[in-house]
């Protein structure tokens, strides 16, 4: 499943007061992230994601997502079956002039789902 949300940070947002935004997902495993910057941040908007305020992407605390149109995103292995079945997305600006917008995506897939492909992968690989 694809799950999809933007948040869009006003200009002046403190890291210490960041605008927050709640993604509802499904249980299962985080398989995707994709986070993008829409053209004109000039890596001065900031976002996080947690999960039951833990920090998740980017997995090293004291790391946020910045920069500008170029697409950030990489393969994810993250079990989510703890309700509630939320992300949440934290974002600061430090344009005193405009607001930023970053659009994010998660593929979240069932367990089984994780176990076919992995299978599917191994399978390929043996045979080339």
């Amino acid at each position: 499943m694809l799950f999809e949300t933007s948040i869009t940070i006003p200009a002046n947002t403190a890291s210490t007061a960041p605008t927050t935004v709640i993604l509802k997902i499904a249980h299962g495993i985080i398989s995707k992230i994709m986070v993008r910057p829409r053209p004109g941040h000039v890596g001065l908007a900031h976002c996080v994601i947690l999960h039951h305020e833990h920090q998740i992407a980017p997995s090293t605390e004291n790391m946020d997502f910045a920069g500008d149109t170029f697409p950030i995103d990489w393969e994810e292995y993250y079990e989510v079956y703890q309700p509630p079945y939320e992300l949440k997305i934290k974002g600061w600006n430090e344009d005193d002039t405009y607001e930023h917008t970053f659009d994010i995506f998660l593929a979240v897939l069932p367990r089984k789902g994780i176990l076919a492909t992995a299978v599917s992968d191994a399978i390929s690989n043996i045979l080339s």
